[in-house]
């Protein structure tokens, strides 16, 4: 099944000029919004340079990085295709079943893998950090709601359908998986059986996508997956 092009694979996305300049204007938008806009602000406002030190500030570049993203996503898949917005990112909708299934997958999926976090990752893993101050826990709880929307809409949303329109619905599953396991590799520093574990994550959620051709499933199950983890950083962060 994924080692032809199968009908799901044979549609127009973006090409790959397009596909290389949305990244280079998500990097230079992750920039800005990380980077430079935190400097302006800490020079041009010092009296309120205690909070652009804080989480609570890293929640707002949080969220104006990934409007950012969707905005830029929204430009060039939907309103250049001449596309809505579910249309151009996959937001079909799904049966109740298919949405309970995902609950579940979601619950199932952190229950499996905590023990092994704890094992072996107590002082490397970010957010065990985050939980033992009010500020983390409150960053936690944000990451945990709209952190899997954000990055739903970059690796299923955009990553799997233009390497699945591009090569084929096997390697779009590869790829997209490999890039979402590696990308945490800033969350957990060389504990490589947690970045092995990221990569099942991914794949799981990249499958999901595929055999349900549509974003929200993947969605649903990664905010349930990340809100059971964060919940659990909560309460055994400060043990």
């Amino acid at each position: 099944m994924f080692l032809e092009k199968d009908k799901l694979s044979r549609f127009e996305f973006v090409s790959i000029i397009e596909f290389s300049l949305i990244l280079f204007l998500i990097f230079i938008s992750t920039l800005f919004s990380f980077l430079f806009l935190p400097l302006i602000l800490k020079r041009f406002l010092p009296a309120y340079s205690a909070f652009f030190n804080s989480q609570y500030f890293g929640i707002v570049l949080f969220f104006l990085s990934g409007i950012l993203m969707i905005y830029i996503f929204y430009y060039f898949c939907c309103k250049k295709k001449n596309k809505t917005f579910s249309e151009g990112m996959f937001l079909n909708p799904v049966s109740l079943k298919t949405g309970a299934m995902c609950l579940l997958i979601g619950l199932i999926m952190p229950l499996i893998s905590l023990p092994v976090i704890f094992k072996f990752a107590p002082h490397e893993f970010y957010a065990m950090d985050l939980a033992k101050t009010k500020e983390g826990l409150i960053y936690l709880f944000a990451c945990a709601l709209f952190a899997p929307v954000f990055e739903e809409f970059f690796y299923r949303g955009f990553i799997f359908p233009f390497f699945q329109s591009k090569l084929n619905s096997f390697w779009a599953v590869i790829i997209t998986s490999l890039f979402f396991g590696l990308s945490h590799y800033m969350n957990i520093g060389n504990a490589y059986i947690l970045l092995s574990m990221f990569i099942v994550y991914g794949f799981v959620l990249t499958l999901i996508r595929y055999f349900t051709s549509s974003l929200i499933p993947p969605v649903i199950t990664h905010l349930i997956h990340n809100a059971v983890l964060m919940s659990c950083f909560i309460i055994f962060g400060n043990k």
